[in-house]
């Protein structure tokens, strides 16, 4: 699943989608974690963080809808607040 930002609601993902390659830096502890969960789950690294950036984003997307309109901080939550929100 992910999240169409147009549409504003989740989509199953298509094997037909055009995709990019982009480049990305992880600490290596995150790396390691990312790959023993890969491997526990059997999903490979990009579905990983794609389904990841996608949960984030609409997050994000939601969080900043919520907030009202006078309210000047619409500015997007540190990974640190994301998941503190989450209680993670």
């Amino acid at each position: 699943m992910c999240y169409d930002a147009t549409t504003k609601k989740y989509k199953e993902l298509s094997m037909n989608e055009k995709v990019e390659s982009v480049t990305v830096e992880l600490r290596l502890d995150l790396l390691k974690d990312l790959d023993k969960l890969s491997l526990e789950i059997g999903k490979n690294r990009t579905v990983m963080v794609s389904e990841a950036l996608n949960m984030y984003l609409a997050y994000q997307e939601l969080s900043l809808q919520q907030k009202p309109i006078e309210d000047e901080s619409n500015k997007p939550l540190t990974a640190d607040e994301f998941f503190d929100d989450l209680d993670i």
